[in-house]
């Protein structure tokens, strides 16, 4: 998968926004809105380039508690990379909820 597949298959289906800038060596995606603060970050997913500029890796921000250790490597299928954003989305979206109950029972 190149980059210009790879970016319809993350802003398409997986319903990803990215970061303004591509600086050709990472990208980020958030879901719903480009948010970085730490307390309230939507970084789903980081795909990093290798020196050709095609996707080598795709770090999973959510899951990797933001150290970016949880890396998904080339060859990219289209099936597996849809899972991993769903699964960040998903880990984002239990986050969200056990921060909001965390405040309401304050």
């Amino acid at each position: 998968m190149n980059a210009i597949e790879l970016h319809a298959l993350l802003t398409g289906p997986a319903g990803l926004v990215p970061e303004p800038a591509d600086n050709g060596i990472a990208r980020t995606y958030f879901y719903q809105r480009v948010d970085w603060h730490p307390g309230r970050s939507t970084r789903v997913l980081r795909v990093l380039y290798d020196a050709q500029g095609k996707p080598a890796r795709i770090q999973r921000c959510v899951s990797s508690d933001n150290n970016n250790a949880v890396l998904l490597t080339t060859p990219f299928e289209k099936r597996q990379v849809l899972e991993a954003a769903a699964q960040e989305v998903a880990c984002l979206l239990a986050r969200r909820t056990s921060r909001a109950e965390g405040l309401a029972a304050m």
